[in-house]
C-alpha cells in the first residue's frame, strides 16, 4: 500500500518539511468489461470499471519541486499513463483539516493555465493533468489521512 511509502517519505525525507513534493502515479481511464458465463462464453453482463489513479506506481515519492515542475507524465504504463502530482504533507491533523483545498487547486490550476498560455503544454501534454495530494501521517498510531484533488481549467462565465 502507498501508506508505507508515505510513512517512509515522512520519516526519512520530508520529516517536518511541509513544502510541496512531486509524486508519481499511474492513471488508467474507465472502461467496460464483459463478464462471460460458463455456457459457450456468452456475455452475461457488461460491468463498468471506473478510472483509477494508483499512487504506488514505481518510485512514487520524489523530491521537493518548485512551481515550475517539468512534469513526468510522458512515460506510459501497461494500463494507462504515468502522471505527476503534488504532495502537500502536513504535520498535524489540525493543519490538515484547516488547509485551504480550494487554494491548492487554484494554484495548480494557474500553473496548468500558464503552461497552456506559454506553449509548454503543446510540447509536454502531461502538464495538463497534475493532481494534488494533501496528507497527514500519524506515524504513532499508523493512521493516514489524505485528500486528492484534480484541478481543471475552466472558462469564466461571460458577464451578464
Amino acid at each position: 500500500m502507498w501508506s508505507r511509502r508515505l510513512a517512509h517519505h515522512k520519516l526519512h525525507s520530508a520529516q517536518l518539511d511541509t513544502t510541496r513534493a512531486s509524486v508519481q502515479a499511474g492513471f488508467a481511464g474507465g472502461r467496460r468489461h464483459a463478464v462471460r458465463g460458463s455456457a459457450a462464453g456468452e456475455v452475461v453482463q457488461r460491468v463498468a470499471v471506473p478510472a483509477r489513479l494508483r499512487v504506488s506506481h514505481g518510485d512514487a515519492w520524489g523530491s521537493s519541486s518548485s512551481s515550475s515542475n517539468n512534469g513526468g507524465g510522458s512515460l506510459s504504463t501497461q494500463s494507462g499513463v504515468a502522471v505527476t502530482g503534488y504532495l502537500y504533507n502536513t504535520n498535524t491533523i489540525e493543519e490538515f483539516k484547516k488547509s485551504d483545498k480550494g487554494e491548492l487547486l487554484r494554484s495548480v490550476g494557474a500553473e496548468i493555465l500558464q503552461a497552456i498560455q506559454d506553449g509548454r503544454a503543446t510540447l509536454k501534454p502531461e502538464l495538463l493533468w497534475p493532481f494534488v495530494l494533501l496528507s497527514f501521517a500519524d506515524l504513532k498510531k499508523y493512521h493516514f489521512y489524505h485528500w486528492f484533488g484534480f484541478p481543471a481549467v475552466t472558462a469564466d462565465p461571460p458577464d451578464t
